[in-house]
């Protein structure tokens, strides 16, 4: 058996560096006065890029919301018109009102609570538009997916995932549903 000695200053046999047993004031001050300007800096760089950050993310997904908005509102529209293709109609609607669910979530997590959302009601007596065509719809699916991905390459980590998500699922609505 190997037996350590241990000698005062070390460990195991390990010499040690001796700490200061005691702190100076000038040590103190300088070692707490970094520790402030530091943690001052920190919350001036993250206060001040945060609101900009959140205000444009808001807008670049209150974008998309829209555009699923118009995307769902147009094939609820096309279902009664074009009752043959009710199926592959209500599939584009429900997807894209799904995503207009998840847009909604994740603008409300960025700004930290509930935003309110603009709806404008009309007082006048117009005749309703009429429905977009099914060629129209493919269009907007089509804008919509290019956008998405154009808005994806710009986001990072779940936002980007969620509008890459949504730019593939409007291709293959546009492509493989409404065919």
């Amino acid at each position: 058996m190997c037996r350590i000695r241990s000698e005062p200053g070390t460990i195991w046999g390990v010499p040690t560096s001796p700490l200061p047993r005691s702190l100076s004031r000038r040590a103190a001050f300088r070692l707490t006065a970094g520790a402030v300007l530091t943690t001052v800096g920190l919350v001036t760089t993250t206060a001040c890029s945060s609101g900009e950050d959140v205000a444009a993310t808001v807008d670049t997904l209150s974008t998309h919301l829209r555009l699923a908005r118009r995307d769902a509102a147009a094939a609820g529209a096309l279902i009664a018109v074009l009752p043959a293709d009710a199926d592959s109609l209500t599939v584009v609607q429900t997807e894209r009102t799904a995503h207009a669910d998840a847009l909604q979530t994740e603008i409300d997590r960025v700004a930290g609570g509930p935003q309110e959302t603009s709806t404008t009601v009309s007082t006048t007596t117009a005749a309703p538009a009429p429905p977009p065509t099914l060629d129209e719809l493919k269009t907007y699916l089509s804008e919509s997916q290019r956008g998405a991905a154009d808005a994806s390459r710009n986001e990072s980590g779940y936002r980007a995932g969620l509008l890459g998500s949504i730019s593939a699922a409007c291709a293959v609505e546009s492509t493989v549903v409404l065919a």
